[in-house]
């Protein structure tokens, strides 16, 4: 139940995320900034937070082990979270978080050739739901087939996709090393790294955003960096087949808080709901 009840609060985080992050990007904030942000704000809350769980045991970390954190961070909260904010930016937060969470289908596309698992026919009902809800959330009237192509689209199917490899990594290394908050502390420090490396802050000001997108971006973080722990400890709980279809109802609670918060920016329609709820279910079903 623990697992269960972590893997809602995660979802829960990650629903409300981009919408603060959409509200931040509408008042002139630049992705740089937020993913920036957003990385260097989890790195002291999960330092501050070590003492409550016995503290982070570096001595229990073992090299595979560190890899795999620091890997399943490059791949989450570094690649995944910069093309899931562009995404965000362009399409706006209920397509974005919707195409993002069909990461559970290259999640499964991977598993067959290197686990051996097989599709039966129920998996792939959910795998053509997911690809109808696909439709639905990317399509636009007048837009004709070519919207498909958008980059915010393409963003946020790869975001699915480098998001999709994380548990992957991340299962193998709280195997090896059941330590959920220093596995999220580890792959915060790479996805900076990472980060910092790509966007080169020294030649930009943070100052640019405004006041009211820092402090958008600061809060996004924070509750990015409270749904990964959540995540973290979920899997170090329990099973992903258990913990990850949860997790995934997260773009349901990113349609609620855009019709909440978003009335004025985005619009939350038939075809948006249809689409969200669609991806959901296929995601849940696989």
């Amino acid at each position: 139940m623990e697992g269960k009840a972590l893997a809602l609060a995660c979802a829960v985080c990650f629903g409300l995320n981009p919408v603060m992050l959409r509200i931040g990007f509408a008042r002139a904030g630049s992705i740089d900034a937020a993913v920036i942000i957003g990385l260097a704000i989890a790195i002291p809350l999960y330092v501050a937070l070590s003492p409550f769980v016995g503290g982070l045991r570096w001595a229990e970390v073992s090299a595979p082990a560190l890899v795999s954190f620091a890997l399943a961070g490059l791949f989450g909260a570094g690649i995944g979270r910069r093309w899931l904010y562009t995404a965000i930016d362009r399409i706006g937060a209920s397509p974005a978080t919707a195409l993002k969470n069909t990461a559970p289908l290259f999640t499964t596309a991977l598993a067959i050739p290197i686990l051996g698992e097989r599709v039966g026919a129920l998996q792939w009902v959910a795998v053509a739901s997911i690809i109808v809800g696909i439709t639905l959330v990317s399509w636009r009237g007048g837009g004709g087939a070519r919207q498909l192509l958008d980059l915010g689209v393409i963003a946020a199917l790869g975001s699915a996709m480098s998001y999709g490899v994380r548990p992957l990594i991340l299962k193998f290394g709280l195997t090896e090393a059941n330590l959920p908050l220093t596995a999220a502390l580890v792959g915060s420090i790479s996805a900076l790294a990472y980060a910092v490396l790509l966007s080169r802050p020294w030649r930009y000001r943070f100052a640019n955003d405004g006041r009211r997108a820092f402090w958008l971006f600061v809060g996004a973080g924070v509750v990015q960096a409270l749904g990964f722990l959540a995540l973290s400890f979920g899997l170090a709980r329990d099973a992903v087949s258990v913990v990850y279809p949860i997790t995934s109802t997260a773009p349901l609670f990113a349609l609620a808080f855009t019709w909440l918060l978003l009335r004025g920016t985005d619009a939350v329609t038939w075809r948006l709901a249809l689409g969200v709820v669609a991806v959901t279910a296929g995601v849940v079903v696989l």
